[in-house]
This record gives C-alpha cells, structure tokens and sequence, in this order.
C-alpha cells in the first residue's frame, strides 16, 4: 500500500480536504493529513478514518517559527517514509516542501487553492510571496491549480515544473445525505437562534473575513439594493477572520445592522445552504471556491464575481449571475434580479446541481489525483540517476552542436525561402503558433507558411486541401517549412529529434498513455515521422512516441536523422490518403483525465 501525505496550514483545512482524502484512502492509499492543531477537535479527527498528525504552523511570515516547522516536518517524513507529499495552501506549501525534499520523498507535489500573489496586492507583497512561490517551486516535482487561469501563471512562474490543472469538487452522496437530515426543527432552531424572519428570502455568504474575500463590496451592494427600496431579504454572513470588527463597524455606518447576520463559524454550513434562497461570493479571486460548489450541488443559484476560480465554476447567465469585481452596481443589480425572482433562482439552482454532478464530483478529482501521482512518479523515477543526467545533457549538447551552425549555414536558403513565400503567398512569411512542449508547457512554434489565408462567406477558413498552395506543397515534400523550427531548437523548446508538437487542444484528449509523448521535449523529426509520418493512424503514431520516450538514446536518434534524410529525399508520408495533411485528433481521455 503507497503512503501519502497530504498537508495544510490550518486543520480547519478539513472542510476542503476531508472528502477527497477519504475516497484517496478507499482506493488503496495510506492516507496521513498534516495541519496545525488549529481548528480541529478529537470530534473533528474521529469523523475521518485517515490518520491525523499534528505540526506547528503560522499562517504568516515568521522565520524562526517557520524553521522549526520545517525542521519537525523533516523529522516526520524520515521517520514514516511516504511515498508521496502533497502540499496545500501557502505556507504549508513552502513548509512541506522544503521538507519533503530534505527528506528525500520520491514524489512531492504542490496544489495552489488560490496563488498567494495577485494583482492588486502592493508591490512589495506581490515580489515577495510570487518569489517565495517560485523558490518552493524548486523543492518538488510537479505543481496544480485548482483553475486553469492560475495554472497558466504558474507555467509562467516555474516553466521547469509539470503543471496539472487539479480542479475541485463534492462528495454529491455525502452532501445529499447531510442535506437529507437536515428537518424543519433544526431550520426553526437557527432561524430563533439568529433572530431570522422564516417569510423573509434568504442569501448565504460563508467566507472568511479578510481582504481576499472583499466583503466590503458585498455591503456597497446591498447598500444600493436597499436604497432603491429592493433589499426584502436578509444576507447571512458565515465565518471568521481579521476583519471581522471592521465587517460589524460598516453594519452599523450603513444601516444595515437589520438586513445582514454575521452568524460566525460554523460546524457545517448545509442547513444554511437548505435554509438559503441563494448564494453569494465576492472574493477577489478564488481557487474553486467549496462554498460554491457545495451550493450549486444542492441546488441553489449563485451571485458572484467574475474573478478566476469562480468564473470557472459557474456559467453567468445559466447557473447564477457573475458580476465585474468591484462594481458594486452591477452586483446590486444581479443581486436583486436573483433575490426577486423565485423562477429565476429555481432555473439557475436546477441548472447548477447538473454542472456539480457532470464535472465537479471528489470522484472525478480523485481519479485525477491518481493519475497525476503516477505520472510524477514515473517521471521522477527516469529524471533520477546520474545516467539519465548525462543522457539529457548530452541530448541537449547535441542539439546545440547541430542547430547552431545548421541556421548559420542555411542563412541563404532562409533568405530564398522567405522571399519566395512572400511573393507566392503574402504576408506574415512565418506561421507562428502555439503549441504543447515538455510537459505541456505552450509554446510559440515557428513554420515557413504554406497556405494562403483563404476563408468563407462566414470568416472560417477554407479546407486545408483548398488553401494547401502547390508552392506549399513542395516546401512539405522538401520540409523546407521545418527549418524554422531550428531557432525553437536553440531557444532549448525543442530537440532535433522527438515527438511532434501536436495542437494546445489536443492536451485534453490523450489517454493517459498517449499523453506520455510530453515526457520529453517535442522534435523537428521523431520515431513515427520515419515510420509512416502523416500515412499512420493518430494511435499508430502516439504508439511510436511513446516507444522513442521509452526507448530514446543518442543512437537512436542518430538513426532517426539518418532515416529522416532518406524520407526527404524520397518525399514519403508527406500527407494522409485523400487528405492534403493530417485529419484532426477526436479522440477523447478515459475517465477521470487531468486537463494540463
């Protein structure tokens, strides 16, 4: 059985964590959770069957206390020997994975719930959290997010480092269950207890009291709500936090002491969502916010800023209303179209259970947990040994040695090339275009153009076989459109020999075996280029590259070059019968694939 661990700042982390690593553990896995004492409770850890450990953790920047941290997660991970660490949260993150490292543990991964680092922050906070991100990026092998828009800022922060997009989601059943137990009598108790009117809508709001979540923008919306005569609900404000002080003083300032209940922390927050008429969240960016998710699942239509995290969570006009952050009149305007229209909340609450149940299941993240930690793992194991080392430094020498005085010496044939190309074809002379490199990491690759830019009555652009020119097609027959890519080569995004670089979309259709070929650098030429190149099938061809991550060697791509020459020469497998290039890839990932 593989023992992993999984680590937070604070173990109020329970609420975001519990599900999935309670499904982790009922697929085989030892499961450990690691957190401060914050938060939990011998209540709290029995309701889980993964084991609990504790370690001291401050959620801010304090040197000496973090070194101790670190010093007491070192000592814990050479003791219990995990296979795996992933990190959570940022301090946690950097903690455990100075740590783990330290601690030799063969795979060590990083989820970001929301990057430390963000617009808006003073510049001295912005330089110092975004550089200690990328320090910590050094101390493992491979980093998520739970969005794809952090996860784009993170192949940008640490371009060296696999990057998954993780994504979030529910236990429906366990959720379904509590909602279930939930009765009339208990709803009576919290509506007594906070003095709420049962006949009076209600919209929840659970986020903790701190600036990120900008409950400040919250209260100017419902102050213009209620200035135009429209607040008939009553908001109910869950958590706590630093700010909270600050929260009670604007209340009263706006008068809004009678429409708005801050009920504190609260052991769970279904009832509330059973009790709640709609959902509400104003923060100034998110990972993919729980709350949220948890909402939609049962039910219930969200108002929310368009800010990331959120907006991949909930579709503005289908399952709530997103609102532009910090207009506070556009929010108070999709407040108020929500809260007094009861059609309308049951459309968006119907439409976002479906959402939650196609794409934002524990399962679903579960099954992309997996098969992240066998991936990393694998790559891990080949990066390892002082064998694989040299092979890499010598494959890139290589590159080198060829790429550099080959674009020197073919200055002239450039020259040629492009000229021609602009006077057959126009401009630009280059097609520049994003494409997948090592682990997924985009791109700008570079080709001489060999098509016109030829569209419909619609804007689209005509079939290939109709744009393909003649002048095109002798530079694919001499691959003279390659050359290029040599500056892509020197530039260290390419090899000379590899897989070739496939299209952005084609990322989230591989099989997890197909996705393989992203294990090393893509090639100007590559195992199935010689073997069939566009005549193969797209499984015939992803078989190929995976064999050559398997197989590759300075031999064989001395081979590779060899064969590719011949190829040229012979003009072989240029495109696929009765197509001017290769058809489109459909094909689509199994179950439970990891979008990069």
């Amino acid at each position: 059985m593989s023992r992993i661990a999984h680590i937070c700042t604070s173990g109020i982390s329970h609420h975001i964590m519990g599900d999935k690593l309670r499904l982790l553990q009922q697929e085989g896995w030892d499961v450990t959770f690691i957190t401060s004492a914050e938060g939990t409770s011998p209540s709290v850890r029995a309701a889980y069957p993964f084991r609990w450990e504790h370690i001291a953790m401050e959620r801010s920047i304090k040197p000496l206390a973090d070194l101790a941290s670190i010093i007491a997660m070192y000592r814990l991970f050479r003791k219990e020997r995990f296979d795996v660490v992933h990190t959570h949260t940022a301090k946690a993150g950097l903690i455990g994975r100075v740590a783990a490292k330290l601690a030799r543990v063969p795979v060590v991964m990083h989820t970001s719930h929301g990057l430390p680092f963000y617009e808006g922050q003073s510049k001295p906070a912005y330089w110092l959290y975004r550089t200690l991100e990328k320090v910590a990026a050094l101390f493992c092998d491979a980093l998520a997010s739970q969005n794809g828009a952090d996860a784009e800022a993170l192949r940008k922060l640490a371009p060296w480092r696999p990057v998954y997009t993780e994504g979030n989601g529910v236990d429906l059943d366990r959720l379904d269950d509590a909602a279930a137990r939930v009765d009339e009598e208990r709803l009576a108790h919290l509506q007594e207890a906070y003095g709420l009117a049962a006949e009076k809508p209600l919209l929840f709001v659970a986020a903790r009291f701190e600036p990120v979540k900008d409950h400040g923008l919250l209260l100017d919306a419902l102050k213009l709500v209620k200035r135009e005569g429209k607040l008939n609900w009553t908001t109910v404000l869950a958590g706590q936090g630093p700010l909270e002080g600050q929260v009670r003083e604007r209340l009263q300032a706006d008068g809004l002491t009678e429409d708005v209940v801050i009920v504190g922390q609260q052991p769970s927050i279904v009832p509330w969502l059973a009790m709640a008429d709609a959902v509400a969240l104003t923060s100034e960016k998110e990972g993919i916010p729980r709350s949220i998710m948890e909402a939609m699942a049962l039910g219930k239509p969200v108002v929310a800023t368009n800010v990331p995290g959120t907006k991949e969570l909930v579709v503005h006009g289908e399952t709530g209303l997103l609102a532009e952050y910090r207009n506070a009149d556009k929010l108070a305007e999709a407040l108020a179209e929500v809260m007094l229209s009861e059609s309308k909340r049951s459309q968006f609450g119907a439409a976002g259970r479906a959402r939650i149940a196609s794409a934002f299941t524990e399962s679903i993240v579960v099954q992309r947990l997996l098969r992240m930690y066998r991936e990393t793992a694998r790559r891990t194991q080949r990066a390892r040994g002082l064998r694989n080392r040299l092979r890499a430094a010598a494959k890139r020498a290589f590159d080198l040695a060829v790429s550099v005085p080959a674009f020197v010496a073919l200055l002239p044939v450039y020259g040629i090339v492009a000229l021609l190309v602009r006077l057959k074809l126009g401009s630009p002379v280059l097609f520049r275009q994003k494409r997948p490199g090592r682990h997924g990491m985009p791109f700008m690759m570079h080709k001489f153009r060999t098509m016109t830019d030829a569209t419909d009555a619609s804007g689209q652009p005509l079939p290939d076989e109709v744009r393909l020119t003649a002048f095109g097609r002798l530079l694919r027959k001499l691959s003279l459109d390659e050359l290029p890519q040599l500056l892509n080569v020197i530039r260290g995004e390419m090899s000379l020999v590899g897989p070739r670089p496939l299209l952005m979309e084609y990322l989230a259709l591989y099989t997890e075996e197909q996705g393989r070929r992203h294990d090393v650098r893509p090639g100007i030429t590559g195992w199935a280029q010689v073997n069939g190149r566009n005549e193969l099938s797209w499984d015939e061809k992803f078989k190929l590259d995976v064999d050559y991550v398997d197989r590759q060697s300075f031999g064989l791509d001395l081979r590779i070059l060899a064969m590719t020459a011949a190829k040229v020469w012979k003009r072989e497998g240029i495109a696929q019968p009765g197509k001017a290039t290769m058809s489109r890839f459909t094909g689509e990932r199994e179950a439970g694939g990891v979008p990069w």
